[in-house]
């Protein structure tokens, strides 16, 4: 980006039919879905390479996204204002091409020759398009006053927000469906992604050029130093106030209920693959698409905050549902879409209080100064996720197994994969017996594996898990084994470590996801309860 980018005025026409805008779409819509692609995919990457355990895997992933918004903030808003928003936007569009040739790399190692470099490499990239987010976040959303008219900021916001839900459900999905089509082959995940990035950062251009909002502006002599006034300022205004204080609560919810839906696709008996987990996910997303343009159509020509008090109200009835029926999968589904949907209308008259409020010279840096707030969201999220799973399975409401029993001990001599998790052993004892566990269906091809077993896998007792999906057969090399079960619900649980290594502790995790549910209701009332007065304060003035 540069300083001698030629300033020209945008027009502002009366249709959101406008060349610049359906740019911002087309950039925006593909951001989001290599954001959230990246995302499931290094995630089912991480796990199926044995790079890390799934919980590990869930809790990490939303800390590297979002840590880089709490890095950079201050910098990401100063460059908002400081350079032409369109800059900005092509810059760090031509930025996300080079993260997911990085995430390429990283795949094609990690299947080829460096088994133990490329998954991490991947995971760096979650990180990198987090910063990738941090810096473009605050150029996206600062531009929308400036290329659309006030009558048109809440409809343009719901169709900004309907697409970029849109894009969550895709890229979620697509990332778990990719993951489990391309296993063993996760370069054709990157030429994917890539070939997104590029038609993206070609969107951009349409963009017109722009002036900067503030192009005089120095920066910051300490680099964190402005963004403690910036969050001042943004509190001391009661409307920013509210926006900023409701837009990080959705933050926060939309973090620890992806965290949830995970962990109610691991702890299935037996556990839901990468296809189904994430087609669950991506229902809550696929809610707010739906919710979002109904609350820019329902806004008309203003801020309509009356209909954050209905998202809320509604976000809780849903929430309670999915807890109740957290064991029918059909009616799960049509609650997590009804949260989406309630979402949709909590989510769409903040971002545009937000937008129309922020002073046109800082509007960047109230977006970076909000998003610095959504990161205390996104992280307690996490942490609560972290927590509330260690004190459930402390205080018995996820139980310990005690009834693993010894089934033998040797050389592992035969495992076979699916997507990723062992199916079938064969251990051979010392005394040259053969040990056997799971069901084995017919081979279709042979990748490497890792010497070292270190994770708890399933079978069921009976050939119907296994009937779909590919089956990969690993050579062990003659790693020496201790292998011991226990039963859970009808499924068969194996551990398979190495010789004289004790297993990782299980858990019966199955009851903790209606926990989640109802804690994420608990919470959503305490935010109803904190937003109300505020809201009907300010209902009138804007």
């Amino acid at each position: 980006m540069h300083e001698s980018e030629p300033a020209s005025d945008v027009p502002k026409t009366g249709t959101l039919a406008n060349r610049t805008f359906i740019g911002l779409l087309v950039a925006q819509f593909l951001a989001a879905f290599n954001d959230q692609a990246i995302h499931a995919a290094a995630m089912f990457y991480a796990i199926n390479t044995q790079a890390l355990t799934e919980r590990s895997a869930i809790s990490l992933m939303p800390i590297l996204f979002y840590a880089p918004w709490a890095i950079f903030c201050t910098v990401a808003g100063w460059l908002a204002d400081r350079y032409p928003k369109r800059s900005a936007l092509i810059f760090w569009k031509l930025a996300e091409v080079g993260i997911t040739l990085v995430a390429l790399a990283g795949f094609y190692l990690g299947r080829h020759g460096e088994p133990t470099l490329g998954p991490w490499i991947v995971l760096a990239t979650v990180f990198l398009m987090g910063t990738h987010s941090a810096f473009f976040v605050p150029a996206k959303y600062g531009v929308m006053p400036e290329i659309l008219p006030p009558h048109l900021l809440s409809k343009g916001n719901g169709l900004l927000e309907s697409l970029s839900f849109l894009a969550v459900i895709l890229g979620t999905v697509s990332g778990g469906v990719l993951s489990y089509l391309f296993l063993g082959n996760e370069v054709v995940i990157g030429v994917i992604l890539v070939g997104l990035a590029i038609v993206g950062a070609v969107a951009s251009f349409l963009i017109q050029k722009m002036p900067a909002a503030n192009p005089t502006r120095p920066f910051p002599k300490f680099v964190y130093g402005p963004i403690v006034g910036n969050v001042k300022q943004l509190f001391a205004d009661p409307a920013l106030r509210l926006a900023a204080q409701g837009i990080a609560f959705f933050t926060f919810v939309v973090a620890f209920m992806r965290a949830a839906v995970y962990m109610l696709g691991e702890s299935q008996n037996p556990r839901w693959d990468e296809l189904k987990t994430s087609v669950v996910v991506g229902t809550v997303a696929l809610g707010i698409g739906l919710g979002s343009p109904a609350a820019g159509f329902l806004s008309g020509k203003r801020v309509e905050l009356r209909l954050v008090l209905l998202g809320a109200v509604g976000m809780i009835v849903a929430l309670i549902g999915a807890a109740s029926f957290i064991d029918r999968v059909p009616t799960l589904v049509c609650c997590i879409v009804a949260i989406g949907a309630f979402t949709g209308f909590y989510i769409v008259p903040l971002f545009t209080l937000l937008q129309h409020k922020a002073p046109k010279e800082k509007k960047g840096e109230m977006i970076a100064a909000s998003n610095a707030v959504n990161i205390v969201g996104a992280i307690s999220a996490s942490l609560l996720f972290f927590v509330v799973v260690l004190a459930a399975q402390s205080f018995g409401l996820a139980p310990e197994v005690t009834d693993r029993t010894p089934v033998a001990s040797g050389e592992l001599t035969v495992l076979e994969l699916q997507h990723g998790r062992p199916v079938y052993f064969e251990v051979t004892t010392a005394e040259g017996k053969i040990v056997n566990g799971g069901a084995r269906p017919d081979r279709e091809h042979t990748v490497g594996f890792r010497d070292i077993v270190k994770d708890v896998f399933e079978s069921k007792t009976t050939d119907a898990i296994l009937e779909l999906h590919k089956t990969v057969s690993v050579k062990p090399n003659g790693q020496q084994v201790d292998v011991s079960k226990f039963t859970t619900a009808g499924v068969t649980h194996f551990d398979l470590v190495p010789a004289g290594m004790t297993p990782t502790t299980d858990y019966d995790n199955r009851e903790l996801p209606k926990y989640l549910f109802f804690g994420a209701a608990a919470m959503t009332c305490g935010i109803l309860l904190l937003l109300v007065r505020p809201i009907l304060r300010l209902r009138s003035s804007v």
